[in-house]
């Protein structure tokens, strides 16, 4: 009776681990601090940062603010957007530190919802400089909380000279993005991670 005993936390132990092994958590929304605003984002002093077309000469508003739903907590993205002065994007933003040395992951998985809407996710790695260079793959955000992967093999470059794909060691920011088009964004992030 005691080696099954001690046979099952063996395995119960190894399968945690496992799984643990198997996902890096980006950020589950504890812990937070502060909301996040742009020039927090030029300090580099918050988890998340709100970037708007203005950078670049654009005219599209927004915010970025951390609430609180029963025990959701999550971040909410909201925002007019505007093609005028080549604009037309608002994102939240932030760093991939502490990633596991050796591993690879296959894709980015969060917990979002929206007003049924299109929105995507950007990827910048160690090998892009400039501030249009990135990797996206797009999602339908719903009014109700689901659960999205998205596989590296779906991000696509935004310029031809990029590489090809994408290893997750070479991350440096993740980013959740409204784009492209004038309508009014709303989407609700309650987790995100590496599987």
């Amino acid at each position: 009776m005691k080696i099954k005993h001690i046979a099952f936390l063996v395995i119960t132990f190894f399968i945690g681990n496992y799984s643990m092994a198997d996902k890096m958590i980006v950020d589950d929304m504890k812990n937070q601090s502060g909301t996040p605003d742009e020039e927090f984002c030029e300090s580099g002093n918050a988890k998340w940062c709100f970037v708007t077309d203005k950078v670049m000469g654009g005219i599209s508003e927004g915010s970025l603010e951390f609430l609180k739903e029963s025990d959701t907590y999550f971040y909410r993205m909201t925002g007019d957007l505007s093609l005028e002065n080549n604009g037309g994007f608002i994102q939240f933003r932030t760093k991939i530190e502490n990633h596991p040395k050796g591993k690879s992951f296959r894709g980015v998985r969060l917990r979002v919802r929206g007003n049924n809407n299109e929105y995507t996710v950007h990827i910048r790695t160690k090998y892009l400089f400039l501030p249009w260079q990135y990797y996206e793959s797009a999602f339908q955000a719903t009014e109700k909380w689901t659960t999205i992967e998205l596989p590296f093999t779906s991000f696509r470059k935004s310029n031809f000279y990029q590489p090809s794909s994408v290893s997750s060691q070479d991350i440096n920011t993740i980013g959740v993005v409204a784009i492209g088009r004038e309508f009014k964004a709303q989407i609700d992030l309650a987790s995100i991670e590496l599987y």
